[in-house]
């Protein structure tokens, strides 16, 4: 069974081909906890969690999910984690085997398009393209190795540094209080169909932010149809990314 958590589509895009290059399922871990999906019957010896790095570490969701008692003690003889990121994924491999009590055997990095609004501009189109090109090829070569149960651990001590370090900002930048919607929001109610943390709902026609912190994961903003969702005032200059848009040449 593959898991993943995806805001914008680029750990759903990994872990789907991932899935079909293996024989396996994948599954949105986010799905999982919204009921939305009850049970999806994967390979039984092969655990894999497909994720991005957030401030080098885990998305608090997969962090919750890899430490569920159920899911710890019901892992697959080999287990293997790929990290989408758009630069370094420091220790969140490391923080993935704390959560879930073990090592994974095969760990690996894979370079998207980036997708962080909120911090800086994201990948152009062309850039983007470039960078899934690639990460198609690695996928093939990851896929083998999962196959033949290949064997990587990648974290270093300065990796691990880098994460006790940064990863406590994901704690306290994980606030939706500046998230608003500008005049253009139309209240159709997508960001409050997509939100993994049920953290919008609509109220009076307008999407009200319910929860004082959100998993961050960009979707409600990079997904808005009308691009009318903003976090402060620096988001309204910058450009929005969704892999479907990339992929349909947007």
């Amino acid at each position: 069974m593959i898991y993943y958590f995806s805001g914008t589509g680029n750990s759903r895009f990994a872990a789907q081909k991932l899935a079909v290059l293996t024989q396996d399922k994948s599954v949105n871990i986010a799905s999982i906890y919204n009921g939305t999906v009850k049970s999806v019957e994967g390979k039984s010896d092969v655990t894999g969690f497909v994720f991005p790095v957030y401030y080098s570490g885990l998305p608090e969701m997969v962090k919750r999910f890899a430490s569920n008692p159920q899911i710890k003690d019901n892992l697959g003889e080999y287990v293997f984690c790929v990290i989408t990121c758009g630069g370094d994924t420091a220790a969140a491999d490391k923080q993935l085997a704390k959560a879930l009590g073990r090592e994974p055997d095969l760990s690996v990095s894979l370079r998207m398009p980036d997708n962080y609004v909120i911090a800086y501009e994201p990948s152009s189109a062309e850039e983007a393209r470039e960078r899934l090109e690639k990460a198609n090829a690695k996928l093939d070569k990851i896929a083998e190795a999962i196959n033949q149960h290949g064997v990587y651990i990648r974290s270093s001590f300065k990796k691990n540094l880098v994460t006790t370090f940064m990863y406590p900002l994901y704690g306290l930048f994980r606030t939706t209080l500046l998230y608003k919607a500008d005049s253009k929001c139309n209240g159709c109610g997508f960001c409050e169909k997509i939100c993994p943390d049920k953290a919008i709902e609509i109220k009076n026609g307008r999407p009200v932010w319910v929860h004082k912190k959100c998993q961050h994961c960009t979707a409600c903003i990079n997904r808005c149809p009308q691009k009318a969702i903003q976090f402060g005032f620096s988001t309204k200059k910058r450009g929005r990314y969704y892999i479907a848009d990339i992929n349909k040449g947007e």
